[in-house]
């Protein structure tokens, strides 16, 4: 679990018992600061990477969370070359190492690097910077967040143009999935990523969609706003595991809630 707290990064077992926690240490010399960490992904060795989002910089660390690996962007730079990020948003890792990225807060463009950190290819209007706005494929309004199915085609949100753009693992187009009045800001496909399904977090109306992935038919919702089991406020994120069970973030009710498939 990536939070803002003292330890930006908790791991906890099935039953909820945390094991261990970290990300706290000085890189490239800076303190990870938690107030800026936004999200994280693990990759299919079980690194750790942490998006630093108002330090526009990606950290990766060993599993164990005690061992530096790799940094993408610069501390403390803003930019939208191949070195730079400005307010990173999210991040998924693919099977063979390579890196997807969401630079959406400040830029429009998701860029694409491989397992070393080398900036392999970008998907945006013009160069992708903060002005780079548009609706058209390959274009953003807030690229936020993202997720990976068995085939490694990439379900990417873009938040403020109220829709997910579908891409291969090369970035390259394929088709969008738009649903009438939601407000999309995570997507959730499990592990294993081969059921058809995926869940969206949806800032609209505080709620949570089952989607099928073939056709982007909403086929079950639940969750309205509040704080009770069930409810949100401000569902942040969200993610599946192998055997099917939701986990959402519920940012301001300062919780995780699992829902059982």
């Amino acid at each position: 679990m990536f939070n803002r707290g003292a330890k930006p990064i908790m791991v906890f077992d099935a039953a909820g018992n945390l094991v261990m926690a970290g990300g706290d240490q000085e890189i490239n010399g800076k303190t990870l600061n938690p107030n800026w960490q936004h999200s994280g992904a693990v990759d299919w060795e079980g690194n750790v990477y942490m998006i630093e989002r108002d330090a526009h910089r990606i950290v990766k660390l060993s599993p164990k969370l005690d061992k530096f690996l790799m940094q993408l962007g610069t501390t403390g730079e803003k930019g939208n070359d191949a070195t730079h990020f400005d307010l990173p948003s999210g991040i998924a890792v693919l099977r063979n190492g390579n890196i997807v990225v969401t630079d959406g807060y400040g830029n429009n463009r998701v860029a694409i690097f491989d397992k070393a950190g080398k900036f392999l290819k970008q998907v945006g209007k013009g160069a992708g910077g903060p002005t780079d706005k548009g609706n058209g494929p390959g274009e953003w309004v807030l690229p936020h967040k993202l997720a990976v199915d068995a085939q490694e085609n990439l379900y990417i949100i873009d938040r403020e143009g109220h829709r997910l753009q579908v891409y291969d693992k090369n970035l390259n187009y394929l088709r969008e999935i738009k649903v009438e009045g939601w407000n999309p800001w995570d997507i959730g496909i499990s592990r294993k990523g081969d059921d058809g399904f995926a869940f969206i977090a949806d800032h609209a109306l505080e709620r949570v969609h089952k989607l099928s992935l073939k056709d982007g038919k909403v086929v079950a919702t639940w969750g309205k706003q509040g704080l009770g089991p069930g409810e949100f406020d401000w569902v942040h994120g969200i993610v599946v595991d192998s055997k099917g069970a939701v986990y959402a973030a519920d940012t301001y009710g300062q919780r995780i809630q699992k829902f059982a498939k």
